[in-house]
C-alpha cells in the first residue's frame, strides 16, 4: 500500500470548522412528495476529520437527504448550517462553493472525453488562457496513482470498464478540493484491492480535515471507514451510534425494522444434479481472454471470481452472444450451440442479467410490464397487434413470482429501487424457462433486505434445475451462495474451489497469483 501523503492538487488544505460548531448541521429537515414523506424531521451533524456512514434500505430517504445536502433539492422544512452559520443551498454549484463535493452512485461522466478531462472538467489547469495539457496529465496521473488505477489519462473514458469509471468519478470528487465529501456507494464497482486503496485515500482526506458522508449497503466495510453511523428508515432517523459499537445484526434490524433471515441459506437448500447443463471448452476472444473451460450442472450455482480486468464479464458477454468468440465450443444439455447473437443465445436456453442494469438491462422510461415483455413480444402478438391483456397478465404473474414491490406493473422502472429493478430483469426470463442463467453482479448497489431476496431467487432457480452462473466482486457473496467458484486472472481460468471449504484468502491468492508465496 502506498502510504505517501495525497498530492496537494488532489486534496487542498481544508479550512478548519469553528471549534464550537460541526462542519455541517441539519436540523428538523423534512421533504414531501405526492403521497410520500421522503424525510421527516431529520437531524444530522457532520464534523471535520470524521467519517459518518448513512445506512438504510432503498426508499429509506438516503438519496433525498444527499440531494438536500448537495443543493439539488430544497427541503420543505428545517435548517442547514455550515460552520454554525445558516445557509440556503439552492443549487449544486452553491453547495460546491461551500466545499460540498458529491460522488454519486449513478455516474455522470462524458464518455467521449478523456479520463483527465473528466476528472478536471470545469476546473482545467490553464496557462495564458489555454488548457495546460502537460499540467493536466501530470495532476491526473498522480491522482490516479493514489487510487491505484493504471490507465492512460489521455484515453476516452468510454473505453474503460465500469470499475475504472467509478474510480474516475471518485478522483473527480477528490480533485474538487472539497471540505465535505459525500460518497454514495463508492465501492459498488470496485474489487477488494481497489477498496483498500480507496479507504487509504479517504483516511488521508480525513487527516487533512475533511468530513465524509459515506453511504453504503456493504455493512461490513463500515467498521473500516466510519466513525459514526446514522440509520434511516421510512424517512426517519431510527438510530445513531458510534461505528465501533455497532454490530451488523443491530444495523440490519434498525434498517428493516425486523430481523433478517440468514443471507446464505440457499446453497444447502438445493440439490446439484450430476447432469451437465452448460459446458464451455477452451473459450477465447483474441486479446481479451483465452483457454476458459468449465461445466455447470443442473441445480448448481457456479461463481466466477477475479480482480478487475480478469475477464469475467467479457466471458459472460461472449457466451451470451454480445461479443464475438474466436475460439472454443459451448454445449447446452450436451448439444453444441452457436451464440453469435443474443437472440441465438436466448433460443439456445441462455438468459443474462447484465452488470449495468440501468444501461444494459432495462429501458428506464418503460413500465414494469413493458420491460418484462421485451423478449416475448412475438409470442404476445398477432400478425398486426400486440395482445396487451395477455401482456399485462403475464407481467403481473412474473413480477409477483419474483416479489417486485410496486403499485402496479404500469409503474415506470426508473422509479423502482435497485433491488426491484433487478427483480424485473429476472422476471423477464421466467416464461422462457432458460436452462442457464448468467447473473453479472446481481446485488450491486442494493440494500441488505433486497440482497436476501435476490439470494432466495437464485436458490429457487437452482431448485428448478437451472444452471446458474454468478459473477460477483463480493467474495462473501460467492462463498455464501455458490457451490463452486472458478477463479480468473488476466483472462484465464486459474483454479476452481469448493465454496464450502474455500476462504476469502484462498480465492484472493488465486486471483492475485500469490498462492504458495
Amino acid at each position: 500500500m502506498n502510504s505517501r501523503p495525497v498530492d496537494a492538487h488532489a486534496v487542498a488544505p481544508v479550512p478548519p470548522a469553528t471549534a464550537a460548531a460541526p462542519l455541517l448541521t441539519l436540523t428538523q429537515i423534512s421533504k414531501r412528495f405526492p403521497g410520500v414523506n421522503a424525510l421527516t424531521r431529520v437531524d444530522l451533524e457532520l464534523s471535520a476529520g470524521r467519517s459518518h456512514a448513512l445506512v438504510g434500505e432503498n426508499g429509506a430517504g438516503k438519496s433525498t437527504l444527499i440531494k438536500v445536502i448537495a443543493g439539488s433539492m430544497a427541503p420543505d422544512e428545517g435548517e442547514i448550517r455550515i460552520d454554525g452559520l445558516p445557509v440556503h443551498l439552492r443549487t449544486p454549484a452553491e453547495a460546491r462553493r461551500h466545499g460540498i463535493s458529491l460522488i454519486p452512485q449513478e455516474l455522470s461522466l462524458a464518455g467521449d472525453r478523456s479520463v483527465a478531462e473528466n476528472i478536471y472538467m470545469g476546473h482545467l489547469p490553464r496557462r495564458a488562457g489555454l488548457v495546460n495539457r502537460r499540467e493536466l496529465l501530470k495532476r491526473t496521473s498522480e491522482l490516479l496513482d493514489r487510487l491505484g488505477v493504471s490507465i492512460d489519462p489521455r484515453t476516452p473514458l468510454a473505453s474503460h470498464p465500469p470499475a475504472v469509471r467509478q474510480m474516475v468519478m471518485i478522483a473527480r470528487g477528490i480533485a474538487l478540493r472539497g471540505r465535505l465529501f459525500i460518497l454514495d456507494e463508492p465501492t459498488a464497482a470496485l474489487t477488494d484491492p481497489e477498496i483498500e486503496r480507496l479507504f487509504a485515500v479517504l483516511s488521508e482526506l480525513k487527516a487533512n480535515g475533511a468530513a465524509l458522508l459515506y453511504v453504503s449497503h456493504r455493512l461490513p466495510e463500515l467498521a473500516q471507514i466510519a466513525d459514526d453511523i446514522t440509520v434511516l428508515r421510512d424517512g426517519h432517523v431510527v438510530g445513531h451510534m458510534p461505528a465501533k459499537e455497532a454490530t451488523e445484526d443491530a444495523l440490519v434490524r434498525a434498517m428493516v425494522g425486523r430481523p433478517v433471515e440468514r443471507f446464505f441459506d440457499t446453497r444447502s437448500a438445493h440439490h446439484v444434479d450430476k447432469k451437465v447443463v452448460l459446458s464451455v471448452n477452451d473459450l477465447g476472444r483474441d486479446g481479451v481472454f483465452s483457454n476458459v473451460s468449465f461445466d455447470v450442472h443442473s441445480g448448481e450455482v457456479l461463481g466466477i471470481a477475479g480482480l478487475m480486468g480478469a475477464g469475467r464479464t467479457e466471458v459472460a458477454r461472449a457466451i451470451f452472444g454480445l461479443d464475438r468468440l474466436h475460439h472454443g465450443t459451448i454445449r447446452i444439455d450436451g448439444r453444441p450451440v452457436t451464440t453469435r447473437s443474443p437472440r441465438k443465445a436466448i433460443n439456445a436456453g441462455l438468459a443474462l442479467v447484465p452488470e449495468e442494469r440501468k444501461e444494459q438491462g432495462l429501458v428506464l422510461g418503460f413500465s414494469i410490464a413493458d420491460n418484462i415483455s421485451l423478449p416475448h413480444l412475438r409470442a404476445m402478438s398477432t400478425a398486426l397487434f400486440l395482445r396487451r391483456r395477455r401482456l399485462r397478465s403475464y407481467s403481473k404473474q412474473a413480477s409477483d413470482a419474483v416479489g417486485v414491490k410496486a403499485p402496479s406493473t404500469s409503474t415506470l422502472v426508473r422509479n423502482l429501487s435497485g433491488g426491484n429493478q433487478q427483480k424485473v430483469i429476472l422476471a423477464r426470463w421466467l416464461a422462457k424457462q432458460p436452462r442457464v442463467y448468467i447473473l453479472d453482479e446481481p446485488t450491486r448497489g442494493i440494500d441488505v433486505g433486497a440482497k436476501a431476496e435476490i439470494y432466495q431467487q437464485i436458490g429457487r432457480l437452482a431448485d428448478h434445475g437451472a444452471a446458474v452462473l454468478v459473477i460477483s466482486s463480493e467474495l462473501p457473496e460467492l462463498l455464501g451462495i455458490c457451490d463452486r467458484i472458478l477463479v480468473m486472472r488476466h483472462g484465464r481460468s486459474v483454479g476452481e474451489l469448493d465454496a464450502a471449504t474455500a476462504t476469502e484468502e484462498s480465492v484472493l491468492e488465486l486471483a492475485m497469483g500469490t498462492q504458495g508465496s
